[in-house]
């Protein structure tokens, strides 16, 4: 089987029809001040024998025109993306392989997810929202001596910075339907206020471990497991990217 993403870029401006000649920077053609929404559509399939396509690009926007576009120009208020995501999904029966994904990127830093990873699990919405903030570190075994760390690290055994992305992946509740404001108050509460511009070796979370990107994806994870439950929010992931070549996720299920 083979997985296929086609993404298609939507301007919501009132306009009734998503026409236009270039669909790289989004239909319709920007007229006015508009908000420009992606979408993400993955099917799951084996290519043709003929055309070697899972589907030609030319049908998954003809199908985003008639089942995402037109619930997307109902707007964005409350439950309305999350509406038509689910509307768009059970639409998928129309197409000729198994729709499995489909992403709404609000913005390049916030997406609401709804998937199935197979036919028979049911569907699971998350929400995204990324954050960044600005740290210095240096890897260094306690147990080790200097020459030891040298070798095991190189010039990461040194202090030395970076500017982290840290991606918050969350299951949103029925009564938050688009949770930024509540997620951006414990993101930052719970690890940017504790961690943005410190030297992380200083900190409690990284006396037994050493502050490679993995260690902290998962005490990152540890921060905002709890206080994000609290406010019925499910972690699904966190992710951390130290440099646009390196990063590391935890998955929670």
């Amino acid at each position: 089987m083979v997985e296929l993403t086609r993404i298609v870029r939507f301007h919501i401006d009132g306009t009734e029809s998503p026409s236009g000649l270039n669909g790289y920077a989004g239909r319709p053609p920007v007229a006015s001040l508009s908000p420009m929404v992606e979408a993400l559509i993955t099917l799951r399939g084996e290519p043709d024998k003929v055309t070697h396509y899972v589907l030609d690009i030319k049908a998954f926007d003809q199908w985003a025109n008639v089942h995402i576009f037109p619930h997307l120009k109902q707007g964005f208020a409350g439950d309305a993306v999350q509406s038509a995501m689910h509307n768009a999904f059970e639409a998928g029966s129309h197409l000729p392989h198994e729709l499995v994904a489909l992403e709404l990127r609000l913005t390049p830093y916030a997406a609401f997810k709804l998937e199935r990873d197979m036919p028979t699990t049911p569907l699971t919405l998350t929400f995204t929202q990324t954050y960044d903030f600005a740290a210095a570190h240096h890897l260094w075994a306690n147990g080790a001596d200097e020459s030891r760390n040298r070798e095991l690290y190189g010039k990461c055994a040194g202090i030395h910075g970076h500017n982290y992305q840290l991606e918050v992946v969350i299951e949103p509740s029925s009564t938050n339907p688009i949770p930024t404001e509540t997620l951006d108050r414990v993101v930052k509460q719970h690890l940017l206020d504790v961690w943005d511009h410190r030297v992380l070796n200083e900190l409690e979370d990284f006396q037994v471990v050493p502050p490679s990107v993995e260690r902290i994806a998962q005490q990152a994870a540890i921060r905002l497991q709890g206080p994000l439950a609290a406010c019925d929010l499910k972690l699904r992931e966190i992710s951390v990217s130290e440099t646009d070549r390196t990063s590391a996720r935890v998955r929670l299920g």
